[in-house]
């Protein structure tokens, strides 16, 4: 109704476009056709997979969910000798969303897993770039904005105003890593949950945590829980022909102790399974505490994670403070991981570092 319009008239204006109202479509004398869709309710988005494309401009990005977008490039399928590729535009939101991680990062958070970046360019357009077609009093006022506004709508940055991301410390490249399962005793940290339940499995050598791999289950209780570590622990074993890593310290949710996903304790079933010395004797730290020294963990390089645990380092990306508390409700399935990682380092790792030798004995 207004933009195509306008930058055909002003710089096509004898392209021969036609356009459709009905159907939202501009069809060109080559048989070329530009269709105008949305992706706001159900209907739209099952309209647009009914055709194919070769292109698609995903305008304002920034108010897209990426789930949605992902449905659409599922289209992008015409066979033709055109190359195929999508197109985003934005006023860029804060670093809390998709784009950022996408184009600036190179991580999926969907996926959870790195992109290619030969396939993801990006470039910086702001005001001052187009002034021959911008207002002088436009710019003015965008310049008078609140610094977030400003970074926005004048200056084209990623805000980190609303931030707030828990674990800031953590950096992809300089915490995950390949590495060789170190030899010895198991440790585990585990969150008690339905859905997700979810724990972490470590070594503990030349004072650093080495995460090699993590249990995620939806719909759980801790039988389930018991096997799939059961089973990652023996492969583990099998891999670096070290029977030590059969031996297992669980440095739990204390929450556990109470009747929960079972009609016995999880502490129970937990002792049942790997032995009545598995668990570690713990108490639940204080959130800010737990977080705060997983940050300090994180920034002395004594976390190493294996790059097969990809739920933790979603988590690790994208837990958020609401106030004074873990965001929990935005994605409930968010946090659980990475608490379990917060109960373990609790425990061997504290604050007054008393963990020592011994442990690397058991």
């Amino acid at each position: 109704m207004d933009t195509a319009r306008k930058v055909h008239q002003l710089c096509f204006p004898n392209c021969g476009a036609v356009y459709n109202n009905t159907d939202y479509y501009i069809q060109f004398p080559n048989g070329s056709e530009i269709f105008f869709a949305g992706l706001d309710d159900k209907q739209r988005t099952e309209k647009i997979l009914g055709k194919e494309y070769s292109t698609i401009f995903f305008n304002e990005c920034s108010q897209l969910e990426l789930s949605s977008i992902n449905i659409a490039k599922t289209r992008l399928a015409e066979k033709n000798s055109l190359k195929k590729m999508c197109i985003y535009d934005q006023n860029p939101s804060s670093k809390r969303h998709w784009a950022y991680h996408i184009f600036e990062r190179g991580w999926d958070p969907i996926a959870e897993e790195k992109v290619d970046k030969d396939d993801y360019v990006s470039i910086l357009m702001n005001p001052a770039d187009n002034i021959e077609n911008i207002d002088e009093d436009y710019l003015k006022m965008l310049e008078k904005l609140p610094e977030k506004d400003r970074q926005r709508f004048l200056e084209g940055k990623y805000t980190d105003a609303d931030d707030g991301q828990v674990y800031y410390l953590f950096d992809y490249e300089n915490h995950v890593k390949e590495f060789e399962i170190p030899k010895g005793s198991t440790f585990v940290g585990q969150d008690f949950n339905v859905d997700p339940g979810s724990a972490v499995l470590c070594k503990i050598a030349d004072d650093k945590l080495w995460v090699y791999d993590e249990v995620y289950l939806r719909n759980s209780d801790t039988y389930k829980m018991c096997k799939a570590m059961s089973e990652k622990v023996r492969r583990a074993c099998v891999e670096i022909n070290d029977r030590r890593t059969m031996q297992v310290r669980i440095a739990p949710d204390s929450t556990g102790k109470n009747r929960k996903t079972s009609g016995k304790s999880d502490f129970q079933i937990l002792e049942e399974k790997f032995g009545s010395n598995a668990i570690l004797p713990t108490r639940n730290p204080f959130v800010t505490d737990r977080v705060n020294n997983v940050n300090r963990l994180l920034e002395e390089g004594r976390i190493i994670i294996h790059p097969r645990c990809k739920k933790l380092i979603n988590d690790l990306e994208k837990v958020f403070w609401k106030g004074n508390e873990l965001d929990q409700k935005t994605d409930p399935l968010l946090t659980h991981v990475s608490d379990a990682l917060g109960y373990l380092c609790h425990e061997m790792m504290p604050f007054d570092d008393v963990y020592e030798v011994p442990i690397r004995t058991w």
